[in-house]
């Protein structure tokens, strides 16, 4: 589905954005309008539009918070936050990079200025774990969701998914973990694949606090947390229940097949002046570069080389909570690896594909993350309340 670019990454982008609507993060005019003052193809313009445009909204939310209107404010907040985090989306190939650097700290500063504004509990986690935790208005402890995001999402981002937990009785905690958001561009800690050593932390740290019913703790993985997800799962028995949207089983034979004959040489260094060359495409110096500085890595061929770790073959069979597993038909990054993971698991499981047909087709359900979470909760109400 085009919305606005011929660009597909451009276009992709902004349907994420416009995608946050219903959560109150974004606003499907306001992205239109910023879209209409992109060069196409220019990442630098893309920049100044998106974080021109946040800055305005940062104002306006001053004001309105200097005025007693903090519903008004707090919302300008939050749309700054995802405007801004657009804004550094293809500047991410060096973390050092000032454009980088200026729209992250601007991205958290703003979405930290909503914090303060909103109507239920909400606080930063510090320490193990590095994100937010909200939870509903009653007190006590609750059903939780820990949302670990995807190759290149930040905690703050997360925040699109929280209205729907909320209103359901669940607390959310919004997290980063290795190679992601602040874990990656503040503390400088790449992406690794074994999250079944990372996840047993992250849920040591959470069932510590007062909000989180221990019991009933649900890890969710979108976008790459499809792959990294189930990895965690499968190294934390005590998790209530797995969610992973689209689920990817992984990520090695794709990978190769797009290498052609430079796949035979993956592994050999002496190929890395062949693997290198690659940059020199401006295509693909723009995919690889922001993947290289994820995976810590300087050379094409050590990221192709690491990017094949990145695989549920061997541990699948080891997740033991119910499992919730979901695919899309029109996904380009999943390519139907969602129902080969779901045949790898022993542990109780679901399967969901998503259609064109349901309005919500493309990576992740595209502009139509409601369908998805309805779902998944569907499914993990049923699970919650046994």
């Amino acid at each position: 589905m085009k919305l606005y670019f011929d660009d597909v990454a451009f276009d992709g982008q902004l349907q994420r954005a416009v995608g946050k609507s219903d959560a109150g993060m974004a606003n499907a005019g306001e992205c239109l309008a910023i879209a209409q003052r992109i060069t196409p193809g220019d990442r630098d313009s893309w920049y100044q539009a998106w974080s021109e445009f946040a800055t305005g909204l940062v104002s306006r939310g001053d004001e309105a918070r200097r005025a007693g209107h903090n519903i008004s404010a707090r919302n300008a907040y939050l749309r700054a936050a995802e405007y801004f985090r657009q804004a550094f989306f293809f500047h991410r190939e060096d973390l050092d990079a000032d454009k980088l650097r200026r729209a992250y700290a601007a991205s958290v500063t703003a979405f930290r200025a909503a914090l303060e504004l909103t109507e239920y509990p909400a606080r930063a986690l510090t320490g193990e774990v590095s994100g937010y935790l909200f939870s509903p208005p009653a007190g006590g402890s609750h059903p939780t969701i820990l949302h670990i995001g995807g190759y290149d999402s930040t905690a703050e981002e997360l925040y699109a998914s929280v209205p729907a937990a909320l209103a359901r009785g669940y607390a959310f905690a919004a997290v980063d973990g290795p190679g992601q958001g602040a874990t990656l561009y503040d503390r400088r800690v790449a992406m690794r694949p074994d999250w079944e050593n990372v996840v047993p932390r992250m849920f040591d740290a959470l069932a510590a606090e007062p909000e989180v019913d221990d019991r009933r703790i649900a890890l969710v993985g979108r976008s790459f947390g499809g792959v990294i997800a189930p990895r965690g799962a499968a190294g934390e028995h005590r998790l209530a229940g797995l969610i992973v949207d689209p689920g990817q089983f992984d990520m090695g034979p794709a990978l190769l097949a797009q290498l052609g004959p430079l796949a035979d040489h993956v592994h050999d260094p002496d190929a890395d002046d062949q693997f290198q060359r690659l940059l020199d495409q401006p295509a693909m110096k723009a995919f690889l570069g922001p993947r290289m500085a994820t995976h810590g890595v300087s050379s094409v061929r050590a990221y192709c080389e690491d990017m094949l770790r990145y695989s549920n073959a061997e541990t699948a069979a080891q997740i033991t909570c119910p499992t919730f597993v979901t695919d899309n038909e029109t996904d380009p990054v999943s390519t139907g690896q969602g129902h080969l993971l779901y045949e790898h698991l022993t542990c109780p499981k679901e399967f969901r594909l998503f259609t064109k047909a349901d309005g919500a087709e493309g990576h992740c359900e595209g502009m139509a993350s409601t369908v998805f979470w309805d779902a998944a909760y569907n499914w993990l109400d049923d699970l919650t309340s046994r």
